[in-house]
């Protein structure tokens, strides 16, 4: 397949423990970038802290990417904000080049590493984003130009470091976009319409649905 030496993973960056909000809310929002070669488990990164496995983490959201180039589109819309955004403000593991919400589609499978993993949904921000980056806006914001980011499972695992690069072994015929699954849960709620389960995607999470 694909071995377009553009698709580079830039930085691997892991959670540790750290509180948010009012309440002062565990979250693993907060990551720093590693060095040096990184474990990849079923469940995600070795070490990487999950505060709440409910809507983070676990096998279907093993690992969280979000393209570096997408910051420089967030600095036009906030330029207040411009200091606030470099990786992993928003709570990336990897940090990529050369690959977009509109070219990583559902399904696809991508050697990084020795590990081989497969993009299973877009991201859904919650709450500890607008207050981990300081506005009320971004959640909506990333929502609404459709850039993300998605989330990985892992189908085998192994080792990677920043500075290896992705290929891509496998995509379906019919797959989506990551930017298409947005597009269309966009569609639904501007309609009021709910579609309770799944579409035919090939390869998308179980835990993502159509409704709200």
């Amino acid at each position: 397949m694909d071995t377009t030496a553009s698709m580079e993973l830039l930085s691997v960056a892991i959670a540790t423990r750290s509180e948010i909000g009012p309440n002062k809310t565990a979250t693993g929002i907060k990551k720093l970038k590693t060095e040096g070669s990184v474990e990849i488990t079923e469940m995600g990164l070795l070490g990487d802290f999950v505060a709440d496995s409910r809507v983070h983490g676990g096998p279907e959201k093993a690992i969280y990417q979000f393209p570096s180039e997408t910051y420089k589109t967030l600095t036009e819309a906030l330029p207040h904000l411009t200091e606030r955004f470099s990786s992993p403000c928003v709570g990336e593991n990897f940090s990529s080049s050369g690959m977009m919400d509109d070219t990583a589609h559902i399904g696809d499978c991508y050697r990084i590493g020795t590990a081989l993993i497969q993009v299973s949904q877009p991201r859904m921000p919650c709450w500890k984003l607008n207050q981990h980056i300081g506005n009320g806006h971004m959640m909506a914001l990333l929502v609404s130009l459709k850039r993300t980011g998605w989330y990985y499972r892992v189908l085998e695992t192994g080792q990677v470091s920043a500075g290896d690069r992705f290929i891509l072994e496998s995509r379906a015929e019919n797959a989506w976009p990551v930017e298409d699954v947005w597009t269309h849960w966009l569609e639904l709620r501007a309609r009021k319409q709910q579609v309770a389960g799944r579409l035919d995607i090939p390869g998308l999470s179980t835990q993502w649905r159509f409704d709200w």
